[in-house]
């Protein structure tokens, strides 16, 4: 605060003050007057009134003077401003005490209040001596009667400290009481940790209050500690070895195939459903797509917690941890454990060799117990158990931390390898001995891979039992060969080796749906003959037959392998491949070769014909085996072995047609007896020539019409050229020295009435609706079947020629004679002689064809029609 608002301060209180003044001195008139009028004989009561009057202060002055003093207050200026009130009561009030004394009637009143204040003061002093006296006495009173209080408190506080501590200590004495007791109840109860805390409680309080007292019954008290201890103990391994007689008991197959039947007939059906409706066919069941779709409330079912009770062992661990006997616990659960097991597996007998923990066969199993019991409904309820063993396990590790196994993370897993490599070789046995009808393997397979997948979903070792679920594969492979073996060898006997005739439309759309064929088999529509259908296949009823048991066994390989098979599918594949080509090769291919030794020539035809049918079916199932794609990989390519050996077989079967057809004609050709010395010339062909024609065409009318073209086309040009290679030959070696010129005629009649048929044995010559390209095609053949004559027809005009020297002219002979060779004109024309030629010079013939007159250029020609005749026959595949 600045001195000015100070100063302002200041004055303004001292004017309030100097306002009051004038009231008080106003009110101590007016108080004495009420003495006054007070009676006389009570003047210390006329005392206190006067001193109470004069003295209390008007509440309104006094409220008038508290906001000055609460702003010195706040502004810490009290002091301050107390002085400046002192000098102004010397200046203000200055004189005032004169200006009293000169007023007489307040002289009166002073001398009258003199008197009666020595009057007081004489009363007051008498009255304070008595009253002095008298509290003097009681004082003395009260201080004598204060110690014998305080001597009374001090004992009872003393008595009283001795009670309390009295009391604390039974109190104490009682809580060691009750914890004892309460330890025995618990114990009784079976609440052990709780027990174990109460004792440790016991003995805390006993060694920190009373180590020093010698109370026996509190010592006998803390001795019995240790027994209660182990008596906890004691309990604690009863109780694990109750948890396990609950848990490790008969329950164990229920829980095994609960968990098998949730996974089996539950989450399993809920995959095929969302696999369906998701359009998932490319993933499998157990795959981290399914696992990730599946039903939670499907999974909580599989919750172990709900399954076994292990709150036994918790309580244990850490009363053992307490005691600080984890390595007893660890002992006697070991122990005890392994006595479980040892029951668990029983009948399987688990021998270890002294010198390595690896698991050995205990001998031969044909003389086991397990093998005695062995099948599949024992076999599941053994699984089963072992099943929930495992599971058992594993949640005892986890819930314990692994705690009660030295955290060793994979103890479950390792039973579990030498359970398997001990169940290993009765599994087998059951495979290969026991388990016969393609049924029971598919239960087997069924239930092992669920079970792998169970396996697989608690992160447990699957590879011995996948590749038991191989052979399993490989088994019904072998089965499944033995029955298409069976089915189709029937299906062969029954077969009429005859082209498939249908009159029913859906039968035969089910034929091309099933079938493999041609493009040109797909133009198939039939004819209507009397109202009804009638369609005309190439092949047999073998063929359909074949692709319909073919498409249901391969069929039933796939669903055999579906959801099953999640590993290595290159071997699944492998297996898979090689059934197929088994079932080819060595039961459709090696049963159709067989008969092919066979002397019809119609049923050789046919199976030629199903032969080539089948080469297409084998291709066809390559490229569908490739797309299925069971290894889901794209660049992996499938081509069947069958194929090679179906076009092999094919071949040979040609071969067989060909020489049945060389023998047939060659049979017929020993019956042609042509009289080459007749002087009657023929205006037609011979019966014997009449003969081999109608069986050349009726054979490639009737019997060979269903040939595939490029087979008709070879067999055609085969013939042909094997005929008039025989009756060349017949011309050559196989008549007289001397024939007449009629003969020669008729020989030519009857090999231009072969040659005739040449259009009519062709494929597709009488078919109406034939393309440019096939007549073009056509014509083309014909004129190269008619060339397989050419140099028997050149023969015959050299023997029917008027001067046969023309050939000894190297023009003339290429212009006419081509294709004879030098040889055989020479022999053709000592074989006719006639007096013109005989006349025409000194050299006979034969020597001025073979005259040294030849050119080096008439030797080529005639190198070149060898070589010309070579290259028709290589055209044809044929030498």
């Amino acid at each position: 605060m600045d001195q000015e608002t100070q100063y302002k301060l200041s004055q303004n209180l001292q004017k309030v003050l100097l306002l009051s003044a004038p009231t008080t001195v106003n009110a101590l008139v007016e108080n004495e007057k009420k003495i006054k009028n007070k009676d006389s004989h009570n003047i210390s009561e006329k005392a206190e009134y006067l001193g109470d009057e004069i003295f209390d202060l008007d509440s309104q002055l006094f409220d008038k003077w508290v906001p000055f003093l609460r702003t010195a207050i706040e502004n810490e200026q009290l002091p301050t401003l107390i002085d400046d009130l002192y000098t102004s009561i010397d200046e203000n009030f200055q004189g005032l005490e004169t200006q009293i004394i000169q007023e007489s009637h307040i002289n009166d009143k002073l001398k009258s209040s003199i008197r009666e204040i020595s009057n007081v003061q004489d009363m007051i002093t008498n009255t304070l001596t008595s009253e002095i006296t008298g509290i003097q006495s009681q004082l003395s009173k009260s201080t004598t009667e204060t110690i014998i209080k305080k001597q009374i408190f001090v004992n009872n506080k003393k008595s009283s400290l001795k009670i309390s501590e009295a009391s604390i200590l039974i109190n104490k004495i009682l809580k060691i009481l009750e914890l004892s007791n309460k330890c025995q109840e618990l114990i009784e109860d079976g609440k052990f940790f709780k027990a174990l805390q109460n004792l440790d409680n016991l003995e805390k309080i006993y060694l920190q209050e009373f180590r020093s007292y010698d109370f026996d019954i509190l010592k006998q008290i803390y001795d019995t500690i240790p027994f209660l201890k182990l008596t906890i103990r004691n309990e604690c391994i009863n109780i694990i070895r109750n948890s396990f007689n609950s848990n490790l008991g008969k329950n164990l197959p229920e829980v095994g195939k609960t968990i098998f039947n949730i996974y089996d007939k539950e989450l399993f059906n809920e995959w095929k459903s969302t696999k369906e409706s998701m359009k998932l066919h490319n993933f499998m069941f157990n795959s981290p797509v399914e696992i990730s779709l599946r039903n939670q409330d499907t999974l909580s079912k599989l919750q172990l917690d709900k399954f076994f009770n292990l709150d036994e062992f918790h309580d244990s661990i850490l009363i053992f941890e307490s005691l600080n006997g984890m390595d007893t616990l660890l002992n006697e659960f070991s122990n005890e454990y392994k006595f479980r097991k040892d029951k668990i597996i029983h009948p399987l007998i688990w021998k270890k060799s002294q010198s390595s923990s690896q698991n050995i066969n205990p001998g031969d199993i044909l003389n086991d117990s397990f093998t005695q019991k062995l099948n599949m409904e024992f076999l599941k309820d053994y699984l089963w158990k072992i099943l929930g063993f495992l599971l058992y396990d594993i949640n005892l590790n986890q819930s314990t931390n692994f705690s009660l196994v030295n955290n060793n993370y994979s103890t479950t897993n390792d039973f579990w390898l030498g359970i398997v490599s001990r169940l290993q070789p009765y599994l087998k046995h059951l495979c290969y001995n026991i388990i016969k009808k393609e049924s029971e393997i598919e239960e087997f397979k069924d239930f092992f891979s669920m079970y792998i997948a169970i396996l697989e979903n608690f992160k447990l070792s699957t590879d011995l039992l996948y590749s038991l679920l191989l052979k399993i594969f490989e088994n019904y492979c072998v089965l499944t060969i033995k029955s298409f073996g069976k089915e189709f060898i029937n299906l062969l006997k029954d077969d009429d080796f005859m082209p498939l005739t249908i009159n029913d439309k859906k039968l035969y759309q089910k034929i091309k749906r099933i079938c493999w064929m041609k493009e040109e088999d797909e133009q198939l529509n039939g004819n209507q003959e009397d109202g009804q259908l009638m369609i005309n296949f190439p092949f047999s009823p073998l063929y359909p037959m074949t692709c319909t048991l073919l498409r249901k066994t391969y069929t039933k390989l796939i669903s055999f392998v579906d959801n099953a098979y999640r590993h290595e599918l290159h071997k699944v594949n492998n297996i898979l491949v090689k059934t197929i080509d088994s079932i080819l090769n060595d039961t459709v291919n090696k049963q159709i070769r067989s008969k092919l030794d066979t002397t019809s020539r119609e049923e050789l035809a046919q199976i030629l014909i199903n032969l080539d049918y089948f080469i297409i079916a084998s291709t066809e199932f390559s490229n569908i085996m490739t797309k299925d794609n069971i290894m889901q990989n794209p660049d992996i390519e499938i081509r069947l072995s069958a194929i090679k050996n179906f076009t092999t077989s094919r071949e040979y079967a040609e071969d067989n047609l060909i020489k049945l057809i060389d023998t047939k004609i060659s049979d017929i050709l020993e019956t042609v007896s042509l009289d080459w010395e007749t002087s009657e010339i023929r205006n037609s062909p011979d019966f014997s020539i009449v003969d081999v024609a109608q069986f050349l065409e009726m054979m490639f009318a009737s019997t060979l019409v269903n040939l595939p073209y490029s087979v008709q086309t070879l067999l055609i040009f085969r013939e042909f050229d094997s005929l008039s290679s025989q009756f060349l030959h017949m011309l050559l070696y196989e008549t007289p020295d001397q024939i007449s010129e009629e003969s020669v005629l008729n020989f030519e009649v009857d090999i231009q009435f072969l040659k005739s048929i040449i259009p009519r044995v062709f494929p597709g010559a009488n078919t109406v609706n034939n393309t440019e390209e096939d007549q073009s095609r056509m014509i083309n053949n014909i004129k190269s079947l008619e060339s397989t004559f050419i140099e028997l027809d050149q023969c015959i005009s050299l023997l029917k020629s008027s001067n046969p020297l023309d050939y000894r002219d190297p023009q003339m002979r290429m212009r006419k004679y081509p294709r004879v060779k030098q040889e055989y004109a020479s022999s053709l024309i000592n074989k006719v002689r006639r007096s013109e030629i005989l006349h025409s010079g000194s050299n006979t013939p034969s020597e001025s064809i073979n005259s040294a007159s030849r050119t080096p250029d008439e030797n080529q020609s005639i190198f070149d029609m060898s070589s010309n005749n070579k290259a028709i026959a290589n055209f044809f595949n044929r030498k």
